[in-house]
Order: C-alpha cells, then structure tokens, then sequence
C-alpha cells in the first residue's frame, strides 16, 4: 500500500552549473503534474512530463528545477563599427552642447548590439546528469511514499481492530435489550392498566418491535467490510478510492446500529467507532 505524499530534493553539479531538483508529492483523485523549469530546459517539458507519468499514477506531483551558479566561461564579442557609430553621435551631442565629456564611457556598452555574449547551451554531458539525477529523486519520493503507506496502513489497522473489539461487546450488551424490552413494557401496560399482562400476546408486540431494532445485520455487514478492507490493503495498485467508499459503508452500518439498538452504552461505543472510521476515511483519501 503506497500513500501519496512523499517528498525528495537534491543539489548536484555539472561541469557547466550546479542544479537543484525538487519533489513534492500530494493526495489528488487523480494524477495531477506541475512542472516548473528553467529556459534551459523548457523544449524537454514533455519529456519529463511522460517521466512523471510513467513512474506515478496518482497523486499532485510537483517537479522543480534549478539552475545556479554557472561555472562555465562564455565568450564575448564587441562590435566595433557599432560602438565607433555611436561614440561618433555622443561626440556630436557634447559639441551641441558645448560640453567636454558629458557622456561617461560606459554608457556605450550599454547600447543595443554592442556587446555579444556566445549563447548559453546545455551541453550532452549536464543533460545526462540532470536526467539521472530526477530518475534518482524520483525513487527516491516513491519510496518515501512506500514508506509513507506502511505507517497508515498500520494506523489503519489498529482503527480496525478498535471497531472490531466494539462490535464484540455491542453484540453481547445487545443480547439483554430484548429481554429488558419485555420487562419494561410489561410494568408500564400493567401500570396503565392496573391488571395483569396476557404474556403471549405481549411476547407478540415485542417480538414485532424487537424485529424493527435487531441490529444483527449491521453488525454482520460490517464485520465483513472490515474483512474487506483488511484484504484491500494487501493489494497492489490503487485502492485508495475502493478503501475510501468502503469507509463511507462501515459509517453508514455503525449510525444505523446506533439509531436502531436506542441504548446509551451502545451509542456511546458507536460514537467510537465511528471516530475510527473518520481516520481510516481521511487516511484511505491519501492512499494511491
């Protein structure tokens, strides 16, 4: 069982710059990739992209990559005849205005086409390194996310075994409703009354109401999702989704159990199990 949230980073070097890479991995109901590079490597969005896609199949997967401190020397050119033109026009200004060195040198390098820096390329070799290097971050967020997985998926058990031991006792307090049930409506007809209960046909209202509280349905449907769950989570793939309907059906079958059974010590271990059940919801929404 994997969960979605994972995260790796890493700064590494190539002979041309240093880099840094970035993964933040987060729970989505589908596969969602966000990807942030720099103008070196816009043209391989795509590539890396089908990366992503190929490695995850869930999740909001967030890629970032830096580029700093480049290393490498680039070359640089002046064109003369450009910045003699417009030397020639500044000179040509000063006499207008009757002024020596009214234009401080520097000004000329700041002109367009004047100074030519060699364009800034990413060489095979830094490619390759940066390649290996999100190959490497990437195993490295998956197995977090492995890792991740084990965690919920131990917290989910023992969420599980909590609403198994409450149903235990739900069942055996449940035993004695009927036979309370009797009692109290036989004292109360006879309160009313004044005389003496037929038991037969009490024993007939009771059992008519006894059938519209019974609870033994409940409690055998949600023995068995918790079976089913426990089995979904030794699956390979993405069972997040199945887990988490899942979940919804034991909540469903614990409020019902809850308003059929009318008894406070029931209701109470069923306000805990149902606190259960939220976890194992909000955890199930995280796995893959």
């Amino acid at each position: 069982m994997e969960s979605m949230t994972g995260y790796g980073y890493i700064e590494k070097s190539t002979p041309q710059f240093s880099f840094s890479i970035e993964i933040k991995s987060l729970n989505s109901k589908f596969l969602e990739i966000y990807i942030n590079l720099p103008k070196l490597l816009r043209k391989d969005e795509n590539d890396i992209t089908q990366i992503l896609k190929n490695k995850f199949t869930r999740g909001k997967i967030v890629l970032t990559i830096d580029i700093f401190d480049w290393m490498e020397e680039k070359s640089v050119a002046i064109n003369k005849q450009i910045l003699k033109k417009y030397y020639t026009e500044l000179k040509d200004i000063e006499k207008d205005f009757k002024t020596d060195n009214f234009f401080s040198g520097d000004v000329l390098f700041s002109f367009d086409n004047v100074v030519h820096t060699a364009k800034t390329l990413l060489s095979r070799h830094s490619h390759d390194i940066i390649y290996n290097t999100l190959n490497s971050i990437i195993d490295k967020t998956i197995k977090m996310r492995i890792k991740e997985g084990v965690a919920v998926k131990k917290d989910i058990q023992h969420s599980l075994n909590e609403i198994s031991g409450h149903l235990i006792k739900i069942k055996e307090q449940y035993k004695d409703i009927s036979k309370i049930l009797f009692n109290k409506l036989k004292k109360n007809i006879e309160s009313l009354t004044g005389k003496l209960v037929n038991d037969v046909r009490l024993y007939t209202e009771v059992a008519i109401l006894a059938d519209k509280i019974d609870i033994n349905e409940e409690i055998v449907r949600l023995n068995d999702h918790i079976k089913k769950f426990k089995s979904l989570m030794d699956e390979n793939g993405q069972v997040g989704k199945k887990l988490d309907f899942l979940a919804q059906e034991m909540f469903r079958e614990a409020n019902t159990i809850s308003s059929k059974a009318n008894d406070s010590g029931i209701s109470f271990m069923v306000v805990n199990m149902k606190n259960h059940i939220d976890k194992i919801r909000e955890h199930s929404r995280n796995i893959m």
